[in-house]
């Protein structure tokens, strides 16, 4: 496995997420946006900085989907009290809550079928199976990826 086969694994990963969870057609959040929602979830009071760093995503493009979801209530911001400079970013608890938990809880059976339907049932069972023992592995619950610290 090399860095590029693993981009292509998780663009391929991230499309399945996306039927999975519906953010498709008219609903549909772009990667870089869903990236910077669902960071500010699992970090609540980060940062622009903070997710930049942890999302690899351009500080100006951070700064412009923050603002452009503060404008639609899906984040709020406030100032840091440690550097003024600063601000803090918050996702709202309903938008975490409609946006991770509830569509995030969705099995993926029929993701698979949608982004998959060369595969034989059988062997999108075994790749249900191998995302849960490679979720294992890369011990995901700790970060809220099962709904364990979002909303």
């Amino acid at each position: 496995m090399d860095a590029a086969s693993l981009h292509l694994i998780a663009r391929r990963l991230r499309a399945i997420a996306f039927v999975a969870t519906g953010n498709t057609g008219r609903r549909r959040i772009p990667p870089s946006e869903y990236a910077v929602l669902e960071d500010v979830a699992l970090h609540p009071a980060s940062s622009i900085r903070d997710i930049t760093q942890r999302t690899a995503i351009t500080q100006s493009l951070v700064s412009r989907i923050v603002a452009r979801f503060r404008e639609q209530d899906l984040l709020t911001t406030e100032p840091d009290p440690d550097d003024a400079r600063r601000v803090r970013v918050t996702v709202d608890p309903g938008v975490a809550q409609d946006v991770f938990r509830a569509r995030g809880r969705a099995p993926i059976d029929s993701a698979l079928a949608v982004e998959l339907p060369h595969l034989p049932a059988a062997q999108r069972k075994r790749v249900v199976a191998l995302l849960d023992e490679l979720a294992g592995l890369l011990d995901t619950t700790t970060t809220g990826d099962s709904g364990g610290s979002i909303g």
